[in-house]
């Protein structure tokens, strides 16, 4: 089954947050904004290799913790980053050795 790594950043400067895994993974994010609210936006990239990572904001229609968006996945972590996709563990790898700020917090399966 497939699974998504989940990592949280403290900071809510999701700028920085980008800065720091497109250092991490020598790689440029793109800014995307979820088409049902304009508003929102957030930062991905998907691999040439096949995994797939985001950076979303712990909050808003984005992030539904048991069906809830006001209710955090991780109160603690302002940001969280989400790899998924085939050979995720190329990226799960560079993120945990490499990169201050971030933490891993989960493995969960994907749908």
């Amino acid at each position: 089954m497939p699974t998504t790594d989940i990592y949280g950043v403290k900071d809510e400067d999701i700028e920085a947050a980008r800065s720091i895994i497109e250092r991490a993974l020598s790689l440029h994010m793109e800014q995307a904004q979820e088409s049902d609210y304009p508003d929102c936006y957030y930062y991905r990239v998907e691999l040439p290799s096949g995994p797939c990572v985001q950076i979303r904001r712990n909050s808003g229609p984005f992030i539904r913790h048991q069906g809830n968006p006001s209710i955090p996945w991780h109160p603690d972590y302002a940001l969280l980053v989400f790899v998924h996709g085939p050979r995720q563990e190329l990226v799960t790898q560079y993120l945990r050795n490499a990169t201050s700020g971030l933490s891993f917090l989960e493995t969960k399966d994907s749908m």
